[in-house]
């Protein structure tokens, strides 16, 4: 990692030195725009949202990457030391934002660490979901009071606790003590927090702050853009509570356990296949308990996401006789999302649908 740094270190410098300080990189509009780059999509999409014409952003990540596993190269930690702006997740989720970070330090370039913006819950432990969805009643316990609404979540009544027969699964080729790793951890806070429609609110607001700090003759123009974003996070939270309160059943099962945000606000509960990593994988022994909790609990469903399908899923998803359904991250877009032109809003709303379907069973 040192050679990798001093390679791109010395890389920056040579820039430095055969460009004159005063003369513009990019043409005489760069004068007018700030350019931004960011890790992952939502802070693009809501960068540019805030930032309109007076920004230029970019993700580093390519399309169908992965931030867990992703490495910049020299070029891409040039490109950050010229730009304006440097917009990370933090909280573990990208290892390579320190990189560009320590990198980028001597350069005038403002970095922010988004989630530090909002609170972030605690990564819950891979595969603890055991005994705790026996008693699938949906009780919307105070410590998930983040949320605003008022109302009774409804779902006291669920009790298609089905009978169903345990499971006897045979599972090959996955270690009986821990499973695979693969050395990537998040550590002590679940990173996902985009996904929290009301935390998102705090961490746009950083953004637009931001925005107004590199160009303070644009501030009306930056609040008023965010103010129209902050209506769009509050209408999407009340659409995911409108589909909670209608829902039957209050658990999914997922290929990757990375939707905490949700069980905090929401009162929903995932079982997650892999652990809060896509790229973890559980023991035979953590499968079969999943195995025997979703049969337990009736569930039809198993929810994969599009760009990380772990094989482990397939053979949780096999054994229920389960359909598939597809559940979006947001870290990456896919293809297919950058030629829908899809955004933030739509690919949410369209989870929302995913979830109306695997929470009526």
């Amino acid at each position: 990692m040192r050679k990798y740094l001093m390679i791109a270190s010395a890389s920056l410098l040579a820039l430095g030195a055969c460009q004159p300080a005063d003369e513009s990189q990019s043409g005489p509009s760069e004068e007018d725009t700030i350019t931004v780059y960011t890790t992952i999509f939502p802070y693009e999409d809501w960068t540019k949202k805030i930032g309109g014409e007076f920004v230029e952003v970019e993700n580093i990540v390519p399309v169908g990457a992965d931030a867990h596993t992703y490495e910049p190269t020299p070029q891409t930690m040039i490109d950050v030391a010229e730009a304006d702006a440097f917009i990370y997740n933090g909280a573990s989720l990208e290892p390579f934002a320190d990189k560009i970070t320590s990198a980028v330090e001597d350069y005038d370039v403002v970095t922010l660490e988004a989630s530090a913006a909002t609170d972030l819950i605690a990564r819950e432990h891979d595969h603890e979901h055991g005994n705790e969805h026996d008693a699938h009643n949906h009780e919307a316990e105070d410590e998930h009071g983040h949320h605003d609404h008022d109302e009774e979540d409804g779902h006291d009544q669920h009790d298609n606790e089905g009978e169903g027969d345990s499971a006897t699964a045979t599972i090959d080729d996955h270690e009986e003590e821990g499973g695979s790793h693969d050395g990537h951890h998040h550590g002590d806070q679940d990173p996902h927090v985009w996904l929290d429609p009301i935390r998102s609110i705090e961490m746009a607001e950083a953004m637009k702050d931001m925005l107004v700090e590199l160009k303070p003759e644009q501030e009306a123009y930056f609040n008023d853009n965010f103010e129209t974003l902050k209506a769009q996070f509050e209408e999407l939270d009340a659409q995911m509570q409108e589909m909670v309160n209608d829902a039957s059943v209050d658990t999914f099962i997922v290929s990757h356990a990375g939707y905490g945000y949700w069980e905090e606000r929401y009162g929903i509960k995932q079982i997650g296949i892999a652990g809060i990593s896509s790229t973890d994988e559980p023991s035979q022994t953590q499968l079969v308990e999943t195995v025997e909790t979703a049969k337990k609990l009736g569930l039809h469903y198993v929810v994969f996401e599009p760009n990380i399908t772990p094989s482990v899923a397939k053979v949780v998803q096999d054994h229920l006789g389960a359909e598939a359904l597809t559940i979006h991250p947001l870290e990456a877009l896919t293809q297919e999302d950058e030629q829908a032109d899809a955004d933030y809003f739509s690919i949410m709303e369209n989870n929302i649908e995913t979830l109306r379907t695997a929470l009526n069973n």
